[in-house]
């Protein structure tokens, strides 16, 4: 391993450049707040877990400068060692979840690759020495059953402001497939109105896109009914800014909200309740199980339903489809009835 001078290693200036940098250039590629966070979170915590052992991100720095090769290698071993015991343990302490062992690597793998790529560090990639732990791909998929959401969706009371508002929700998520992060950020902006045709935008969706959804008729008259409820009848001069899904004080749920007074946006975990209590689950991403899967039992085709979630590959499409569908044998019944199950 070739040495490098001491003068350009021994102070860590160099790596909060280029945590820096890596943030702006990940930010800029995804376009997400979310992704931003969720990446200067986990590099920022495992810098002070190694801080804590007296060593630093680059491993050259902890060589005390012994630059010799065996001394360099052990460097990096460390770092990595670090890394995976990082990476598997929650901050109580306990076993993580496999996807989430996998992510914190991939972000802290980012990093590295980044910096040496552009020369802050040398050091190579210390997570590559880590080993992933495999992962059924969606393995907790499991769709709801249409007839199911059909009655509950029915027995909906939308003649009341919780209840048009739920209703709309919910048709929304269900008849586009959206997250709910996607969901749960409309505004009054994002949605257009020509003739008989209603358009939604979803301006932050996963990986920096905007994609956009047109939804039928009798979608788009519940999401103008609950706007109406919500802010009266005047929605050409309603603000682009006002959120479409809004929450309300126990005052408010008896009609008796303030003149003028905008409530706040709903927050996750009540998009999360309205699920449960309207559809039985308290797991909102369930509603696009349901839409991936009821668009297959439809006749789409794969690669409509590709373009729709926005995955980067049919492949993952696939996958995701197969993993929905993995409960069902089509020969259940033929079996009972030969074994005598009755």
């Amino acid at each position: 391993m070739a040495e490098q001078s001491l003068s350009t290693i021994v102070n860590s200036n160099h790596i909060d450049v280029a945590i820096t940098a890596w943030i702006d250039s990940k930010t800029r590629h995804s376009g997400s707040q979310k992704t931003r966070k969720a990446y200067e979170e986990t590099l920022f915590a495992f810098r002070n877990l190694l801080w804590q052992t007296g060593r630093e991100l680059d491993p050259y720095l902890n060589t005390h400068g012994d630059l010799s090769e065996a001394a360099c290698r052990q460097a990096i071993t460390e770092v990595a060692l670090a890394a995976q015991g990082f990476a598997g343990l929650s901050v109580k302490e306990k076993v993580v979840a496999e996807a989430t062992y996998n992510q914190r690597l991939a972000i802290l793998s980012s990093f590295y690759t980044f910096a040496n790529k552009r020369h802050f560090l040398t050091c190579g990639n210390p997570i590559s020495l880590v080993e992933r732990t495999r992962v059924q791909s969606y393995k907790n998929a499991q769709p709801l059953e249409t007839q199911d959401v059909a009655q509950r969706m029915q027995a909906i009371d939308r003649t009341t402001k919780l209840g048009a508002r739920d209703y709309a929700l919910l048709a929304i998520l269900l008849q586009t497939g959206r997250r709910l992060s996607e969901v749960i950020d409309l505004r009054w902006r994002n949605v257009l109105v020509q003739g008989s045709r209603m358009t939604l935008t979803f301006e932050h969706c996963k990986g920096g896109k905007t994609m956009r959804d047109t939804v039928p008729t009798p979608v788009a008259n519940a999401l103008l009914e609950w706007m109406v409820m919500a802010y009266g009848r005047n929605l050409r001069g309603l603000h682009g800014d006002s959120p479409i899904w809004i929450s309300f004080t126990r005052k408010s749920e008896k009609e008796d909200s303030i003149p003028g007074v905008v409530p706040p946006p709903l927050t996750i975990r009540s998009v999360a309740n309205i699920c449960e209590k309207r559809l039985g689950v308290s797991k909102v991403h369930v509603t696009r199980h349901t839409w991936a899967r009821t668009m297959e039992d439809a006749g789409a085709k794969v690669s409509d339903i590709q373009a729709r979630l926005g995955h980067e590959s049919l492949a993952t499409t696939g996958r995701y489809l197969a993993a929905l569908k993995q409960a069902d044998n089509k020969h259940a019944d033929t079996l009972a009835s030969l074994f005598g199950l009755a």
